[in-house]
Formats: structure tokens, C-alpha cells, sequence
């Protein structure tokens, strides 16, 4: 009797688990459904908005500066915590675009590769900087520029 017992006891331990691992897919599955929907409008409701964000600059821990695209005319906007206040309005022509600061186009496996043959290529010139030399000639020039400080 007590056999029987302990077999039915884990027999609905495991269908327990079973039973919860399925309610947690069921409920990982309506997460990603909600956020995918829920992204979808988001992302239209910005694409067909008058106001972009071009530029934001951290300041400090909870002030920035944004650079805002509103229709056609740009301004500087100052946030904090608590404020929102605008700086500045500037022209089309004063504002440089991420594509003419010289932003790199290549991917990061390219990039990665480079390094990489650089680095295995043998006719590549190795750093040749001391960094010992120039401490022992930091410590020595110091120590005669005390030596003659003494002397005067």
C-alpha cells in the first residue's frame, strides 16, 4: 500500500512539471506575440511621425541634449529629469549627418579579419616602444632635475 503510494506521489509530480512547463511556453509565446504587435504599431506610428530624434548627448547621469527633427525645422532641445526646455532652433546646413562624418560602412567581420592578418602577418612591423626605457629615463631625468634644485 505505501508502494502505491509513492509511485502515484511522483507519477503527479512529474505530470506537475510537465503541466508547468507547458503554461510557461504558452506564456513565453503570448510575450513574444504582444511585443512583436505592440513593436509593429510603435514602428508605424514613427515612420509616418513629423518628430525624429537625429542625436542625443548624455550630459550627466539624467541630462541630455537631443537634437530633434521636427517637419522640416531642427532644435536643440535640453532634458532632464524634471525639464524639457528648447536651446536652440538650426539650420539644415549646420547639422552634419552621421553619413558625412566618415562613418565606416564596413561590417565587423571585416574589420575583425584585418586585425587578424595584421597581426599573423610577420613582415608587419612590430611595436617598437620601450615602455621600460622611457621609464628609467622619466625616474632619471626627474631624479637631476631634484639633484639640481638641490644644487641652486
Amino acid at each position: 500500500m505505501i508502494i502505491l503510494e509513492t509511485k502515484t506521489s511522483e507519477l503527479s509530480s512529474g505530470w506537475q512539471l510537465v503541466g508547468v512547463f507547458i503554461l510557461f511556453l504558452f506564456i513565453l509565446g503570448a510575450t513574444y506575440l504582444t511585443t512583436k504587435i505592440v513593436g509593429g504599431v510603435k514602428l508605424n506610428q514613427m515612420k509616418s511621425s513629423n518628430f525624429h530624434v537625429i542625436e542625443t548627448y548624455r550630459i550627466a547621469q539624467n541630462k541630455f541634449l537631443q537634437l530633434v527633427k521636427v517637419g522640416t525645422r531642427y532644435i536643440v532641445l535640453s532634458i532632464s529629469k524634471d525639464n524639457i526646455n528648447f536651446i536652440i532652433e538650426l539650420q539644415e546646413d549646420e547639422i552634419l549627418h552621421l553619413d558625412q562624418m566618415g562613418k565606416s560602412k564596413e561590417s565587423f567581420s571585416t574589420i575583425i579579419s584585418k586585425l587578424t592578418n595584421r597581426q599573423n602577418n610577420p613582415n608587419f612591423p612590430k611595436d617598437t616602444y620601450n615602455f621600460e626605457s622611457t621609464k628609467d629615463t622619466f625616474y632619471h631625468s626627474a631624479g637631476n632635475e631634484a639633484d639640481d634644485r638641490k644644487n641652486n
